[in-house]
C-alpha cells in the first residue's frame, strides 16, 4: 500500500514537472519569435550593427537550446508518469478480474475484456503523456502570444483572432456530431475484436468442418459493421472539419488586409507585418491540437467508463473476520442457485468426509460441473449453505478456502510459458526439487527431459507445442505440487487415447493419494469402489449410494451403467467386401 501511495506521488510530480516544463519551453518559443522581430527592426534600418545581430542570434540559439531540453525532460517525465499509471491500471484490473465470480465472464464477450485491458488503458498513455502537458501548452501558447501582440499593435492583434468564432462554431457542430457516435463506434469495435478472437481460436474446427464461407461470413460482418462506423464518422465530421480547417488559416487574409491598409496609412511598420504574419500563422498550429485532443478525450472518456464499469462489478464478498474449520468435511445444504434468474440447482444436500471419494454422475447438462465449481465460489449461492468443517465457506477467508481445494480439468489450461514456470504455478514459493520431484510423480520427467530446453522448454500459448495427454500430465503436476487436501477431478481421461490413459491414472493415483476426492465422472468404470455416487438429473440429486446400491435401485444409474458397458463392447465392424473402409 506504501508503495502504491509512494508512486502515486510520484506519477503526479512527474505529470506537475511535465506540464511547468512545458510551459517554461513555450515562453522560450515566444521569446525566440519577439528576438526575431527585434531582428526583423533591425534589419530593415539602412545602417544595421552586425555585432547587434550576431548577439541575438547567439541569444536565438541558447534559448532555442534551453528549449529543447525542457521539452526532452518534459516528455521524458510525462511518459514515465503515463507507463506507471498503464502498468498500475492493468495490474488492478487484472487484480479485479481475478476477484470476479465466473458468471461475469460468461455474459461477457472476450473483445469487450480485451479492449478494456488493451485499448482503453492505452488511450490513457496518450492522454498523460501528451494531451495533458500539450493541451495546457497550447492554451499556455495562445494566451502568451496574444498577450505579446497586443503590446505590439492591438489593432492586427483582433485581425489575427478575427477567425476565432468560426473555429468554434465549426468545433460545437464537430463535437454534436462526434459525441453520439462514439458509444456505438466502440461498440463496433468490441464485436469486432470478439469476432477476431473467435475466428482465429476456432479456425481449426473451421477448417475441419469445411465451414470456413460462413465463419468468415461472421468475421467479414463484424469488421464491415466497423468500417460503416468509420465511414459514418468521416461524413458526419468532413464539414465542420473543413470549416474548422479553413478558419484556422483565415487569420492570415484578415492580417493582410488591415495590415496593408494601417501600412498604406503609414502607422504600422512593415516588421510589425512580417511579425503578425508569422505569429499568425503560429497559432494555427496549437488550436489545431486542441481539436485533435478533444476527439482523443471522448475516447479516454468512454474508455474510462469502460474501465470503471469493470472495476465497480462485484467482486466476491470476503469476511472480515475469517474463521477457522474443525476438520474437513464438506457439506451441501439445500443449495439453490441460477444462471441468469434461471434456476439450474434445485435443493442440493450431500456430505463429503474426509479423504473419501464422492462422485457426481448424470446427463449432460445436469449441474454436475455446477456443484462442483460452487465449492471454491467460482460463483456464490444465495439459497442454502455450503459448509467446510462446519463453516459456511463464505465466512472463511478466500484464500484458505482456494488453498484447500485443487481443481484438474478436462480442458486443461496452459500459459505460453516454460514447463518449469506452468508447474510451478501450483505453489510459487516451491523450491525448485519440489516441482521436479511433482514432473515426476505426474509421470512428467521422462518427456520434459526429451525436449530441447528441458523444463526450460517455452509451450506456447495454450501448450500448442504439447500433446493432450502432456498438457494433462503436466496439469496433474501442478495439482500434485500444490498438494490441496482436496481434489475435484473433471474426470482427465475421458478423451485422451489408451497409452496416455496409463500414465494419466498414474498420475492421478498419485495426486489423490490420502485426499478427499470429488469427481465428475464420465467412465462409470473409475468409480465402481467410490465411497459415495450421487445420480443428478435437471439440477437436482435423484439418489445416491454406493455402484452395487445404484445398480440396484436406481433407473438412470442403470441405463447409464449398461450404455458404458456397450460402448466398452462396441467396434466398427466391415460390413462389406466392397467397402474400403480402414477401420
Amino acid at each position: 500500500m506504501l508503495l502504491f501511495l509512494h508512486r502515486s506521488k510520484l506519477k503526479k510530480t512527474r505529470i506537475i514537472a511535465s506540464i511547468l516544463l512545458g510551459i517554461v519551453a513555450i515562453g522560450l518559443w515566444v521569446t525566440t519569435f519577439a528576438l526575431i522581430y527585434l531582428i526583423i527592426i533591425e534589419i530593415i534600418k539602412p545602417d544595421f550593427s552586425r555585432s547587434y545581430l550576431q548577439q541575438i542570434a547567439l541569444t536565438i540559439f541558447f534559448v532555442l537550446l534551453l528549449r529543447w531540453i525542457c521539452l526532452g525532460i518534459a516528455g521524458t517525465c510525462s511518459h514515465l508518469a503515463a507507463y506507471y499509471v498503464l502498468h498500475d491500471l492493468r495490474l488492478k484490473i487484472a487484480q479485479k478480474l481475478s476477484e470476479l465470480p465466473l458468471g461475469y465472464f460468461s455474459h461477457k464477450q472476450t473483445g469487450a475484456i480485451k479492449q478494456v485491458i488493451n485499448e482503453d488503458v492505452d488511450y490513457f498513455e496518450e492522454f498523460i503523456a501528451h494531451v495533458i502537458p500539450e493541451t495546457i501548452g497550447s492554451v499556455v501558447t495562445i494566451t502568451l502570444t496574444i498577450i505579446y501582440l497586443l503590446t505590439i499593435d492591438w489593432r492586427l492583434t483582433l485581425a489575427t483572432l478575427a477567425g476565432i468564432p468560426l473555429v468554434i462554431l465549426s468545433q460545437i457542430f464537430l463535437f454534436k456530431d462526434l459525441e453520439p457516435l462514439t458509444k456505438g463506434y466502440n461498440e463496433a469495435l468490441e464485436k469486432m475484436n470478439s469476432s477476431i478472437i473467435e475466428y482465429v481460436q476456432g479456425m481449426s474446427v473451421v477448417k475441419a468442418f469445411a465451414n470456413t464461407t460462413e465463419s468468415y461470413a461472421k468475421y467479414s460482418n463484424a469488421v464491415i459493421d466497423y468500417h460503416e462506423y468509420e465511414e459514418k464518422w468521416a461524413r458526419k465530421t468532413v464539414l465542420p472539419w473543413t470549416a474548422f480547417t479553413v478558419s484556422l488559416t483565415a487569420n492570415i487574409a484578415t492580417i493582410l488586409i488591415v495590415g496593408i491598409w494601417l501600412l498604406e496609412k503609414g502607422s504600422l511598420s512593415l516588421a510589425t507585418l512580417v511579425l503578425f504574419l508569422v505569429l499568425g500563422l503560429g497559432i494555427t498550429a496549437p488550436l489545431l491540437r486542441l481539436v485533435q485532443y478533444s476527439e482523443i478525450f471522448l475516447r479516454v472518456r468512454e474508455g474510462a467508463n469502460r474501465i470503471q464499469d469493470l472495476l465497480q462489478e462485484l467482486s466476491i464478498a470476503q469476511t472480515n473476520e475469517p474463521k477457522t474449520v474443525r476438520d474437513l468435511t464438506l457439506e451441501f445444504r439445500g443449495v439453490d442457485f441460477a444462471y441468469e434468474k434461471e434456476l439450474v440447482l434445485k435443493g442440493i444436500d450431500f456430505k463429503v468426509l474426509p479423504q473419501t471419494t464422492t462422485a457426481l454422475v448424470g446427463p449432460s447438462g445436469s449441474g454436475k460441473t455446477t456443484i462442483t465449481r460452487l465449492i471454491p465460489r467460482f460463483w456464490d449461492i444465495e439459497i442454502g449453505e455450503i459448509l467446510l468443517g462446519g463453516v459456511n465457506i463464505k465466512d472463511l477467508s478466500l484464500d484458505y478456502l482456494m488453498s484447500q481445494i485443487t481443481f484438474v480439468f478436462q480442458d486443461v489450461v496452459l500459459f505460453d510459458d516454460t514447463i518449469y514456470e506452468n508447474i510451478a504455478m501450483g505453489k510459487l514459493d516451491a523450491p525448485g526439487e519440489a516441482v521436479i520431484e511433482a514432473a515426476k510423480l505426474a509421470q512428467c520427467d521422462d518427456f520434459i527431459n526429451e525436449l530441447p530446453d528441458g523444463y526450460q522448454t517455452v509451450i506456447g500459448e495454450k501448450g500448442r507445442f504439447l500433446s493432450g495427454g502432456q498438457k494433462q500430465r503436466i496439469a496433474i503436476a501442478r495439482a500434485i505440487l500444490k498438494d490441496a487436501p482436496i481434489v475435484i477431478l473433471d474426470e482427465a481421461t475421458a478423451f485422451i487415447d489408451p497409452e496416455n490413459e496409463v500414465l494419466i491414472q498414474s498420475a492421478l493415483s498419485q495426486l489423490v493419494s490420502q485426499k478427499t476426492l470429488i469427481i465428475i465422472a464420465h467412465r462409470l468404470g473409475t468409480i465402481v469402489n467410490a465411497d459415495q455416487i450421487l445420480v443428478v438429473d435437471r439440477g437436482e440429486i435423484i439418489d445416491r449410494g454406493t455402484h452395487s446400491e445404484l445398480l440396484i435401485n436406481n433407473r438412470l444409474y442403470q441405463k447409464m451403467w449398461n450404455a458404458y458397458v456397450q460402448a466398452q463392447q462396441w467396434s466398427f465392424q466391415q460390413q462389406s467386401s466392397d467397402r474400403h473402409g480402414c477401420f
